[in-house]
């Protein structure tokens, strides 16, 4: 080989890694540390710890600022995942915006950027929730900064304590626990796949995306 030869082959690399960059797949953002239980699906375990969090939002939940930071990460999180990832395709699309219409509803009640970009919000009440449930009350208002919560931590971290009624959380996360528990009783997620249901959850059909 020439050394003109072997220099294009070397300036050629980048452009090749740059293709299989490209050829990468559009992997879903993690949940935010400390938010679920470990070794289960998060997105099955977001589902379920939402709609059992929220039972009691219509009228109001005081004194549980930790719940309420828990349950606000978890709608900035499952409000993208579940517009943004195929295996969520099944459930009806009313049923997946309601789940955005609560995390709108929640930055209400908390005073957040409602144009805040949801992953910063998620990490930063996620942070806000670890605090909280170790007692450091200057830390979760630390983890709750200005530039997404324009009235500051300290306004924050009230309302964390008293959001007041949050009738569309307490709604849209039982509509989407029943509407999960239901396809997978009909075995609703798996009409083009064929994958078997395992025997724990009923093995009467397919199942995709490892949901």
């Amino acid at each position: 080989m020439t050394r003109r030869r072997a220099l294009l082959s070397l300036l050629a690399l980048p452009a090749l890694g740059a293709c299989a960059e490209l050829r990468q797949p559009n992997l879903p953002r993690p949940a935010p540390a400390g938010l679920l239980p470990t070794n289960v699906d998060p997105g099955r375990g977001a589902v379920a710890v939402l709609a059992q969090g929220m039972q009691g939002a219509n009228t109001g939940i005081t004194g549980d600022p930790a719940r309420i930071a828990r349950m606000a990460a978890l709608l900035e999180w499952l409000a993208v995942e579940l517009m943004s990832q195929p295996r969520w395709a099944p459930l009806p699309r009313a049923v997946r915006e309601g789940i955005g219409l609560a995390r709108d509803e929640m930055r209400g009640a908390l005073g957040a950027d409602p144009l805040g970009a949801s992953p910063r919000m998620a990490e930063a009440l996620a942070a806000a929730y670890r605090a909280l449930r170790t007692g450091n009350r200057a830390e979760a208002i630390a983890a709750l900064p200005s530039s997404l919560f324009p009235r500051g931590g300290e306004a924050a971290l009230a309302r964390l304590s008293d959001p007041g009624p949050l009738p569309q959380g307490e709604i849209a996360s039982a509509a989407l626990a029943e509407r999960v528990r239901i396809l997978d009783e009909t075995n609703g997620w798996a009409q083009d796949f064929s994958t078997p249901v395992p025997p724990e959850r009923g093995g009467r059909g397919q199942v995709p995306f490892s949901i």
